[in-house]
């Protein structure tokens, strides 16, 4: 295809801008449901640290000023959406999260500036393939990244946690990315290859998410109408008759409180072997009967 500049740098540009804000979704989401669950560290992670190789490769290879913030802008924030997967899911501290996500930006930066440096001085002496290497990395964490939120996908039978706003806007990142690359005089496969696995693999999310979180909410449907069946019908056997009587029967039996004293007590005017063993029984009666008390003694000689 015929080189265009205008093309190029207007396709790179919109590519860029969606990169660079394409995680503001999902922290959006976090924050505001205060919960990570269904969104996996990892891939956050991953993806931070692929930013870190394929920002060192767009400046080394002096790429559009676009394309050069873009790994950037999508690094730090990506670093933002990890912090709040370790406040909100790992429960960590403020104060550990902030030393977490401090130390990243650190790395990031040091190891960013000074790889570009390297790549630069290797370039001088004719060795270009480190700069092809950290493209073909860059590739590599991006697919990697993806495979724990598939887990997570399977584990929760639904795409949950994940912004899928998030996911369209780093689809038309890609898109527009891509097709930029078509408009240069030397078409740069490497970058075609990272933008192409982008849109395939949040394209995948995508679809799972338009057939699975259906289907998982009609199951949430089923479950909830059979609790409530059961419970209705725990209700209604607890107030059928036989159970009533029953619990009647019950109360009856256990409200007859049955005590037993034995008094002994000697004859006035006679010896302690002649003396008179009393027994004196004691039932008492209460509850629904209503009937007193009855006393029985008998006298043995």
């Amino acid at each position: 295809m015929k080189e265009i500049p205008a093309a190029d740098k207007t396709l790179a540009t919109i590519g860029a801008v969606l990169w660079s804000i394409q995680v503001i979704p999902q922290i959006v989401k976090s924050y505001r449901t205060k919960s990570t669950e269904g969104l996996s560290p990892a891939l956050m992670f991953i993806w931070a640290c692929a930013t870190i190789f394929q920002g060192s490769y767009l400046v080394s290879m002096r790429s559009s000023i676009p394309l050069q913030i873009q790994p950037q802008a999508f690094g730090g924030l990506g670093v933002v959406s990890w912090g709040q997967c370790l406040y909100y899911g790992k429960k960590y501290t403020l104060r550990r999260t902030l030393a977490c996500v401090g130390t990243f930006y650190a790395v990031f930066v040091g190891f960013e500036v000074g790889s570009v440096y390297a790549l630069w001085a290797g370039e001088r002496r004719g060795i270009t393939w480190p700069m092809q290497m950290y493209g073909w990395i860059t590739s590599a964490l991006l697919v990697l990244g993806l495979l724990p939120q598939y887990w997570e996908i399977w584990r929760h039978r639904e795409v949950l946690g994940i912004s899928i706003a998030f996911m369209l806007v780093d689809i038309g990142g890609g898109v527009f990315s891509g097709v930029s690359l078509f408009f240069r005089a030397h078409f740069d496969s490497t970058a075609f290859v990272q933008y192409f696995l982008v849109v395939v693999l949040d394209g995948v999310v995508v679809l799972l998410a338009c057939v699975l979180n259906p289907l998982a909410k009609r199951r949430r449907a089923r479950e909830a109408a059979l609790a409530d069946a059961e419970n209705s019908a725990g209700v209604e056997d607890s107030g059928s008759p036989e159970v009533e009587s029953m619990a009647r029967a019950l109360d009856r039996s256990d409200s007859y409180p049955r005590t037993v004293t034995l008094t002994a007590q000697p004859h006035d005017g006679k010896s302690d072997d002649e003396s008179l063993l009393e027994r004196e029984e004691r039932v008492e009666y209460g509850g629904n009967g209503g009937r007193g008390d009855r006393a029985v003694s008998a006298t043995d000689t």
